[in-house]
C-alpha cells in the first residue's frame, strides 16, 4: 500500500493554519486574538523572535545595505549573530544581552553609513554632509553602547575581598628577599 503516515496530515494542517492565524494578525484581525495567544502561550519562540525590536531593528539595517543581493543579506545576519554572540558572552545578565543587541544594531548602522559614504561618487555636498553627520550620530551612539556594556560589565563583576587582595600582595612578595638589616651589639635593651 501507499498510504501516507497519519502524522503529516495534520501536522502540516497545523502549520497551514498556524500560518493563516499568523497572516490575519498581522493584517489586524481582532476576531484572532484569543487563538493568537494561547498559541503564544505554547510557542513563545514565536514572540521571542517577532518581538524583539533589536534584531527587528538588524534587519532592517541589513535590508537597507543588502538589497536584493541575498548573499550580503544572508551574509551579513551571520556576521551580526556572530558579533552578538561575542559580545554577549558566556553567561551574561539580561541588561548585558541588551546591551549587546545594542551594540550589534549600532554597529550595523555605522557600518551601513561607512558603506555608502565610500562608495558614494554622484552625492551633491549636500547630501555628503548629511550622510556623514549620520555617520557621525550613528558612531557616537556605537560607542555610547560600548561604553555603557564595559561599564555595566565592571559594575556587575563582584569586588575582591581584602583577604584575596592581601594574599596576592603576599604571594607577590613571597619572591622578593628583604633585606635583614644587622642589630648594634652595643644598644641596650630595657625590660
Amino acid at each position: 500500500m501507499n498510504a501516507t503516515p497519519q502524522t503529516e496530515q495534520p501536522e502540516s494542517a497545523t502549520n497551514e493554519e498556524m500560518a493563516h492565524l499568523l497572516e490575519r494578525a498581522e493584517k489586524g484581525d481582532a476576531t484572532v486574538l484569543p487563538r493568537l495567544r494561547r498559541l503564544l502561550d505554547d510557542s513563545p519562540e514565536i514572540w521571542r523572535g517577532y518581538g524583539n525590536l533589536a534584531l527587528q531593528a538588524c534587519g532592517s539595517w541589513v535590508k537597507l545595505a543588502a538589497g536584493s543581493n541575498l548573499l550580503l543579506a544572508e551574509s551579513l545576519m551571520r556576521k551580526a549573530a556572530e558579533l552578538r554572540a561575542e559580545v554577549t558572552g558566556s553567561s551574561p545578565s539580561p541588561l548585558e544581552q541588551l546591551l549587546a543587541e545594542r551594540v550589534t544594531a549600532c554597529w550595523l548602522q555605522v557600518s551601513y553609513y561607512e558603506s555608502i559614504i565610500a562608495q558614494t561618487r554622484e552625492y551633491t555636498p549636500a547630501k555628503m554632509r548629511m550622510l556623514q553627520q549620520q555617520h557621525a550620530a550613528a558612531h557616537r551612539y556605537y560607542l555610547a553602547a560600548m561604553k555603557t556594556l564595559a561599564t555595566v560589565r565592571k559594575l556587575l563583576t563582584p569586588p575582591r575581598s581584602p583577604i584575596e587582595i592581601a594574599s596576592k600582595l603576599a604571594g607577590e612578595r613571597s619572591g622578593l628577599r628583604l633585606r635583614e638589616a644587622p642589630v648594634a651589639a652595643s644598644v641596650p635593651v630595657e625590660n
